[in-house]
């Protein structure tokens, strides 16, 4: 009979890695850079406007004043449906009059606020 001891369970290559990345602290990533330039970017286009008398324009109104946005696309057209109490479709009464000739209620005009009457 053996008597070896079982290692603890180790993650090999993985934990070794994930030490010495813990050791090295933060690092910082590329977007720092990015950032570090648009805030240069900046200072230079709000010193050369001072310069100039004017502010830095920052929102789309001040930089293209009557631009008109695209509306947001919609896949689905807004449906409203009639309820089933509603009136008859056909003659408009509650209470057909019609001898209930009238078909399976049928969406109705859509709305432009699209809520369900």
């Amino acid at each position: 009979m053996t008597t070896a001891l079982t290692p603890a369970p180790r993650a090999g290559g993985i934990d070794d890695i994930r030490r010495e990345d813990d050791a090295r602290g933060y690092e910082r990533d590329e977007t720092d850079q990015f950032h570090r330039l648009v805030d240069r970017l900046v200072f230079d286009g709000d010193s050369r406007a001072e310069a100039a008398g004017r502010r830095a324009r920052r929102t789309l109104a001040e930089m293209a004043p009557g631009y008109q946005r695209q509306p947001f696309l919609r896949l689905v057209r807004p449906l409203t449906f009639q309820r089933a109490d509603d009136a008859c479709v056909l003659c408009g009464f509650w209470k057909c009059r019609c001898g209930g000739a009238a078909p399976a209620p049928a969406p109705a005009a859509h709305s432009t606020a699209g809520v369900a009457r």
